[in-house]
Formats: structure tokens, sequence, C-alpha cells
């Protein structure tokens, strides 16, 4: 207990320091936001190998041709509830036109994570996966909320990495379908 008091004492002491800091660079504070921006990195999305729900196992290469949308999600998470009931709608309005939807499953080492998640939170009939290939580091996935939406040629077009608007996400799609 001792030790834990001294500690804070030692913050407080060395927050409270004499010397002037500078102001803060507006730009370093505009970073900050950038997590909430829609990017275009148009760049190929890294290979990687996955099963889904059903026991199929396919690879980007697979998906060449398609148009998919990539989001990330953790059993339980309140946010990514929130992103499942956007994917639905999007799902409803492009799958008859070729979008293909992969939820990827971050925290889970087996498929039951991710069909409880999809049970609890009424997702929609599209892959459902458990990222054992780390896809979500080879995507450079921010936040669980990360959506990614792939081109025909394998190309990253669209990422966001708050939670989606459907009507900006359909919106991204119908230009690549």
């Amino acid at each position: 207990m001792r030790k834990i008091f001294f500690v804070i004492i030692a913050l407080f002491l060395l927050g409270c320091s004499t010397t002037t800091q500078q102001a803060p660079d507006p730009l370093k504070n505009l970073q900050k936001f950038t997590v909430g921006a829609p990017e275009y990195p148009n760049k190929p999305a890294p290979s990687f190998t996955l099963t889904d729900d059903k026991g199929v196992t396919f690879t980007n290469n697979d998906l060449k041709g398609k148009v998919y949308m990539l989001q990330g999600f953790a059993p339980g998470c309140s946010s990514c509830a929130r992103e499942i009931a956007t994917l639905n709608k999007v799902y409803e309005r492009l799958h008859d036109k070729g979008l293909e939807i992969i939820s990827l499953d971050v925290l889970s080492e087996d498929i039951n994570g991710a069909l409880d998640t999809k049970e609890q939170f009424n997702g929609g009939d599209w892959r459902w996966t458990v990222d054992l290939d780390q896809v979500a580091v080879k995507f450079g996935m921010r936040t669980l909320e990360s959506t990614y939406i792939v081109d025909r040629d394998g190309i990253i077009r669209y990422k966001d990495e708050i939670i989606s608007d459907p009507n900006a996400l359909a919106q991204e799609v119908e230009k690549l379908i």
C-alpha cells in the first residue's frame, strides 16, 4: 500500500514540473480524429486463409472477381452488435448484386464464439470466421469496428474504423459492383 502511495505521489510531482510545456501541435491533435475518417487505401488486400461457419476454407484469391466486405468483431462486444445491424442492412440491399461479407472473430479460438455472436445479434447469412491466420493484423485493423471493402481485383478500396453508416457503406459497394 505504501509503495502505491509513493508511486502516486511521484507521478503527481513529475506531472507538476516547473518547466513550461509547449502548446500542443494542432496537427497532432487532429490525428486522433483520423481513426473515424474513411480512408481509401487503394492497395492490394493481404493474403489470407480462413474457414467459415459452414466448414468451407477459402483464401483471398478465391474471392477474386467478387466485391467483399471484411469486418472485425469480438464476442459480446456491444458496438460490434451495432456494426452487425449495419451489415445486415447492407447485405439485404446488395447481396443479390454480388456482395460477399466476411465477419472476422478476432478473439475466439474456434467457430463457436462467432456462431454465438451471429445468433445473439441476429447476424446475416454471410461468412462467419475466426481469425486463425492473423487477418486483422495483416489488414492493420485498429478497432473492432474496422470495415474494409475489397474490389473484384483484390484491391482495398475503402476502410473505416468506426460504427459504419449503412447508406455510406452501400454507396461505396455500389461503386464497385
